[in-house]
């Protein structure tokens, strides 16, 4: 019977032969620190601020005293026309600066470096969007610039956050674990 698995063995091309093993498993993700998860939960708050202020600007440009104040340096003839405007910068740059603000913190929050670039770029124009809401032409100051101003604290809060030593090093980390991870892949 030995001889017969000898005889086997010379035919059956898999004989002896032992599982290939991977060169480097995969190591474990980095942890995340607490400041870039203190930055994300920020990040969604100044989100949710956002989308708080649409129906708060709404509310403030449909009053009576603003009404008059646009009809006083426009004409009353283009309240309809101003007030639609204001409705829809409120919406539109609202949700798309709330989408935006969720996307940043979850790339953040998967260890994605560069996000936090497009951050300093929303804080800085969101700040002068602020700064216009708060010196505009019209007197009222709106309770959604208010808002608007809460929203800017927190993505700058978050902005400090995602540039400090351990958000840093979690980015590097996350970055040289993909790598990692692509490389044992192919």
């Amino acid at each position: 019977m030995s001889e017969k698995m000898a005889q086997d063995a010379n035919y059956n091309p898999y004989a002896g032969v032992q599982p290939a093993t991977p060169a480097t498993a995969p190591a474990a993700a980095p942890a995340r620190p607490k400041t870039v998860e203190t930055a994300f939960w920020l990040l969604i708050a100044a989100a949710a601020l956002v989308l708080i202020r649409i129906p708060v600007g709404i509310a403030a440009v449909n009053t009576e005293k603003h009404k008059e104040e646009v009809g006083s340096i426009f004409g009353t003839a283009n309240i309809p026309w101003w007030t639609s405007e204001e409705i829809s910068s409120y919406v539109w740059s609202g949700v798309s600066t709330a989408i935006i603000l969720t996307a940043i913190a979850l790339l953040s929050r998967m260890g994605f470096g560069w996000p936090r670039i497009v951050l300093i770029l929303v804080v800085i124009s969101t700040a002068l969007n602020t700064r216009v809401q708060f010196f505009a032409s019209v007197v009222t100051v709106y309770p959604a610039a208010w808002v608007t101003l809460v929203s800017v604290l927190l993505s700058l809060a978050a902005t400090v956050l995602l540039f400090l030593t351990p958000s840093n090093h979690y980015f590097k980390s996350m970055g040289q674990y993909r790598k990692g991870k692509k490389s044992v892949q192919a």
